[in-house]
């Protein structure tokens, strides 16, 4: 049975249709492909405190 390890990362976002930071988040995504993790999910929430959005990435790789 495959065992999988997890990890996260998180992104402050600049609003929709908006590419301001889409290169370092495609860098990011490439340097975790080249680490072996694979995108399985993501999704964006305000948080309330920084009153900013965050996408939010969850990653997993074979152990």
């Amino acid at each position: 049975m495959t065992k999988w390890q997890y990890t996260t990362a998180q992104f402050i976002t600049h609003g929709l249709g908006n590419d301001s930071g889409a290169s370092d988040l495609e860098s990011a995504l490439n340097q975790f492909g080249d680490d072996g993790w694979e995108l399985v999910s993501s999704t964006v929430y305000h948080n309330t405190e920084a009153e900013k959005d965050v996408l939010l990435l969850v990653f997993k790789r074979s152990v």
